[in-house]
């Protein structure tokens, strides 16, 4: 099989490599922003359906933070947002957001290093508590417009699915966590969900976040592919009535962070063509060594999926 080679111009953007870190108590109004100075390294995971984990997560490691800094860090559920990208017109986009939930300071050889676990939209998903009652009638959108308004933090995205128009016709009571409710509902009415970068998206299972091609990512050799395409043998995941049989496909990319769960890819390679959902993605990157990656797991997608133009 043939392998896929970075480009001169993929090489020389792999090294010109930007980040914005900001953690801090935005209620005390203190913490600190570091930008492209010190050396990060990370590992941030994302899923398009968050019913059976946690949600997405993030592990950020900092290197020698001086002792005032570590100090602003000594607080609860600091909020967390972390920009990368390149020295182009693109510039830096989110990768991360939301609340720290666990904090170490290790040595590691001269270095001393402060590793932060981010939660995505942790304190929003687990920390409130609801207690509403959606009436009979009320459609699943009604009781997930309920849910999201009691998550001030998080906002809503694509909201799409076949089930959202269906009637509770009992009512549906909300009595827990965000996250808690979300994954009840959901589970309930054949949806998936996940709150990345703080932004709510419900699509039915496995489905993409929009039927739209038009602005979809084309993923390539010459956009950042690094190695060749393959096919997974899993199978992938669909609604008990659904009997096709679909098979998943993985790929590695030079780091973008607008690669996100849910989104439905072009993939042209010398193997494989067509339009694939991402169902999982994972980042990973070293500000001053060689990581600076995206590897997806993604599913296919047909003309029931998404309109072709």
């Amino acid at each position: 099989m043939a392998t896929t080679t970075n480009t001169d111009a993929q090489l020389t953007r792999k090294y010109d490599k930007l980040y914005t870190l900001t953690v801090g108590d935005y209620n005390k109004g203190q913490g600190i922003q570091i930008e492209d100075s010190l050396r990060i390294t990370f590992d941030v995971s994302k899923t398009s359906d968050h019913k059976n984990n946690n949600g997405n997560s993030a592990s950020i490691e900092i290197h020698n933070l001086n002792p005032e800094q570590e100090r602003l860090l000594d607080s609860h559920y600091l909020e967390v947002s972390l920009y990368v990208g390149y020295k182009n017109e693109e510039g830096r986009k989110l990768l991360v957001s939301g609340n720290v939930t666990e904090q170490s300071t290790i040595k590691r050889g001269t270095d001393t290093i402060t590793q932060l676990i981010v939660g995505d939209g942790y304190v929003n998903l687990t920390k409130a508590r609801l207690s509403a009652m959606a009436s009979p009638g009320q459609t699943v959108e009604d009781v997930l417009r309920i849910i999201t308004d009691n998550m001030p933090g998080v906002s809503r995205g694509s909201i799409v699915g076949t089930n959202l128009n269906s009637p509770v016709v009992q009512g549906w009571r909300l009595s827990g966590t965000p996250k808690d409710m979300l994954d009840k509902l959901t589970k309930a009415y054949g949806l998936e969900y996940h709150v990345s970068n703080n932004v709510l998206t419900v699509t039915d299972v496995n489905g993409p976040d929009t039927k739209s091609t038009v602005l979809c990512p084309v993923i390539s050799s010459e956009t950042g592919m690094i190695e060749t395409p393959f096919r997974t043998q899993k199978q992938t995941k669909l609604p008990k009535k659904d009997k096709r049989i679909r098979y998943g496909l993985q790929f590695k990319v030079l780091l973008d962070a607008a690669l996100l769960p849910s989104t439905v890819v072009k993939l042209e390679s010398e193997n494989i063509d067509g339009f694939y959902r991402i169902d999982s993605v994972r980042f990973s990157g070293d500000t001053r060594g060689n990581d600076w990656y995206a590897e997806c797991q993604c599913s296919e997608m047909n003309g029931s999926d998404i309109t072709v133009l």
